[in-house]
């Protein structure tokens, strides 16, 4: 559930607020593309790029986002901060839990299936299995030419298939957040 929709759907005082403030970004079909996709987003709504990007997600996916999307995008540490929540592990528990969720065989599945194939291609354009997931997660083939647009600085960032990690010059956070 975005949160958006969740705020919406509840009685709170500052719905309005919210509702005017939230922004969505409908066109990333992975991690990678949730981070850099988000900047440029927030880039076409407010002019200028983001002075701090916090991720929450499961905690086991904190080295991918940490040590692999936001160096791969020259994002700065220090200005970048994942926040880990988790769901109890239900394995084998008996809990009567409908999630079922199994922590250690999802750690196991983010090695796999996300961290190894990034380590190798870090912009997700030459695996064939991230290649696979994103051609997947887009059945109707939607297309993000737009920011390109929208946010011409962030271009070459937004085209880079690497295999090396783009230039600092070629970040427009290089030297500023406007």
């Amino acid at each position: 559930e975005r949160y958006s929709d969740h705020n919406n759907n509840n009685n709170n005082n500052n719905n309005n607020n919210v509702r005017a403030r939230t922004v969505a970004e409908e066109f990333a079909r992975d991690s990678f593309e949730n981070i850099l996709f988000s900047i440029a987003r927030f880039h076409e709504v407010t002019h200028r790029y983001p002075q701090k990007i916090t991720v929450v997600s499961f905690s086991f996916k904190r080295h991918r986002f940490e040590t692999l999307h936001a160096p791969a995008i020259r994002w700065p540490s220090d200005r970048f901060l994942f926040i880990g929540s988790d769901p109890p592990d239900t394995s084998g528990s008996g809990s009567g839990s409908t999630t079922q969720f199994d922590y250690e065989s999802a750690a196991r599945g983010e090695l796999q299936n996300s961290v190894r194939p990034f380590q190798q291609d870090p912009y997700g354009c030459h695996s064939d299995a991230l290649l696979t997931k994103r051609i997947n997660r887009n059945p109707y083939r939607r297309k993000h030419e737009a920011y390109a647009l929208s946010c011409p600085d962030m271009k070459q960032l937004l085209e880079w298939c690497g295999p090396d990690i783009i230039p600092q010059s070629k970040v427009p956070w290089n030297n500023n957040m406007n």
